[in-house]
């Protein structure tokens, strides 16, 4: 989910970790522009999701194996994090959400880019007031907010420490007017056809290659502290919000 160039190395170094202790994965990471067509491949493996479809579309045809904790400010060291609502203009969150206030988000089923702004701003279930328009990812939508095409975007705080490294100057002008509700970090999952000893064999690898001496270059540039063994019940946990689906 965080196909940054700068950063593809380090993905590359974190998965042969796993590999070699699984060796009956692929070999090597595919690096993929559509993650909607990644959930929705029979053939992959192990993938990364949001929050929000997984429990939305995904809980019978994926298994849990677990998240990345971050070191991130907006993260805490239990595998969660809050989305970053940005705007080009130095307002309140009650001065900027209004019937002229446009949005910009990256997808209608993103956890930390829709479902988190409604909570911090309108509340949960009720009408977005403006106008949105969808980017189809984070990094878009700071374009759109830097370009001064949209007025506020709650932007996933991993895909903003990547943007911050890789274009900072798309930051410049922007504010910091709020943060979204605490939610898990996208999951790591493994199809529900694997079995449960693969997951169980996947969950270990993970935890290990996550705290291996070798990756901790990789694991500084990806802001990865270590894995976190979530639980399905962590993320089913954003539907008592009153997310629609």
């Amino acid at each position: 989910m965080y196909p940054f160039a700068s950063v593809a190395w380090a993905w590359d170094e974190l998965w042969t970790a796993v590999h070699e202790r699984v060796p009956w994965t692929p070999a090597t990471l595919t690096h993929s522009g559509d993650v909607h067509a990644r959930w929705d491949d029979p053939d992959c493996v192990v993938t990364q999701i949001c929050g929000w479809p997984f429990v939305a579309g995904h809980r019978e045809d994926m298994q849990l194996i677990g998240t990345c904790s971050l070191d991130l400010p907006e993260a805490a060291p239990n595998g969660r994090y809050r989305a970053v609502l940005l705007s080009p203009h130095d307002r309140s969150l009650d001065q900027l959400v209004d019937s002229a206030c446009h949005a910009a988000v990256n997808s209608d089923d993103s956890l930390s880019g829709w479902h988190s702004l409604r909570a911090a701003t309108t509340g949960v279930g009720r009408r977005w007031p403006g106008t949105v328009t969808f980017t189809s990812a984070h990094r878009e939508s700071v374009r759109a907010l830097a370009r001064g095409d949209a007025d506020i975007a709650s932007i996933d705080a991993w895909s903003l420490a990547f943007i911050a490294e890789e274009e900072p100057e798309l930051l410049a002008g922007l504010h910091r007017v709020g943060l979204g509700p605490t939610i898990p970090t996208p999951a790591l999952t493994a199809r529900t056809s694997l079995g449960d000893a693969a997951a169980s064999e996947l969950r270990l690898a993970f935890d290990d290659a996550l705290s291996d001496a070798a990756t901790v270059a990789a694991r500084t540039a990806l802001h990865i502290t270590g894995f976190t063994r979530l639980s399905l019940d962590d993320y089913l946990a954003i539907v008592p919000l009153g997310f629609p689906g």
